[in-house]
């Protein structure tokens, strides 16, 4: 104020200065709005690329980064759609994907991470990083196999079934599909990939409760049962391998291969499903499993109106 300005006209004059800055008049620029709400996180992050750890990476870093899951000292229930049964390539979730999120959780400080079903034995062969992180690999407890009895409350044909105590009990429930045809329910993903955790004898009521003579051979009641089921526990976390899988003869191939490239991660089952159907020519609207999700309360299927971030590495 050695100019002779009076302390009034300098407040005055700061007012002027800060209201033309807040419009945006001071030398062009908008000044930040320190009360402006964070950017919200998407629904969905979908990352498209060749290095499948990067892609699962950079898809949490979208959600909020891993430890927006995982808390220190929790247990961590991991649903790999990997078992046995499923060999082939395009048949079962890549184990970089799982890997991934193995690294994630013991780096956001879980306790204990365990397989909610035993992956194939060979499973991590298939991985490149496999020697590099054996350690961490095998610090995965396997699967108890001590299934109980639980009641479905909300169900429409689902009253009761026998799930593996570990899905029960787990801090953190991350589902770990792969998007691929299945010549029954059209499809398998999220939704599907939790018969994982039934016993086979529940599984068994899946495909032939109703009177059903083949495994396949009433899908409305089928895809009843797997919706019902969802409505036990709903993911914390799902991150889906659209990277390689089968587009025709699934679930267990060999068929042909599409390669979208593709992870898509998500809280939202039905949502992360939904958005996977047209990978393998399909309309969500047209699958079962999706619709009764849906009409359930479990998620969203209307792709419009989901926030997707999509993200390259």
């Amino acid at each position: 104020m050695s100019t002779g300005m009076k302390r009034r006209d300098f407040v005055k004059s700061g007012v002027l200065l800060g209201t033309a800055a807040l419009a945006g008049g001071l030398r062009g620029q908008r000044q930040p709005d320190k009360s402006a709400p964070r950017k919200a996180r998407p629904d969905l992050a979908v990352v498209t690329g060749t290095d499948r750890v990067l892609a699962v990476n950079k898809g949490l870093e979208a959600l909020g980064g891993m430890k927006a899951f995982v808390k220190p000292g929790s247990t961590v229930g991991l649903l790999i759609n990997a078992p046995a049964w499923w060999r082939l390539p395009g048949s079962h979730t890549h184990p970089d994907l799982a890997l991934a999120v193995i690294l994630a959780a013991l780096d956001a400080g879980a306790k204990e991470i365990q397989y909610l079903i035993d992956p194939l034995p060979n499973y991590w062969h298939r991985s490149a990083l496999a020697a590099k992180h054996a350690a961490e690999i095998g610090s995965v407890k396997k699967c108890s196999g001590h299934f109980v009895s639980k009641e479905v409350a909300r169900n429409r044909s689902l009253k009761k079934t026998s799930v593996v105590q570990e899905f029960l009990d787990c801090d953190v429930f991350v589902n770990l599909p792969i998007i691929k045809n299945h010549v029954g329910v059209g499809m398998s993903c999220n939704l599907k990939n939790l018969m994982g955790v039934n016993s086979g004898a529940s599984n068994q009521f899946f495909h032939n409760g109703s009177g059903a003579k083949g495994e396949y051979d009433d899908i409305p009641f089928l895809a009843q049962c797997v919706a019902d089921l969802n409505t036990l526990r709903k993911p914390d976390l799902c991150v889906a391998d659209a990277t390689e899988f089968l587009l025709t003869n699934g679930p267990a191939g060999p068929g042909e291969l599409g390669k979208a490239g593709k992870v898509i991660l998500g809280t939202d089952p039905v949502a992360v499903d939904a958005y996977g159907a047209p990978l393998v020519n399909l309309r969500a609207a047209d699958v079962l499993m999706i619709t009764r999700s849906f009409e359930w309360g479990l998620g969203q299927m209307d792709v419009s109106k989901l926030a997707v971030e999509e993200l390259k590495v």
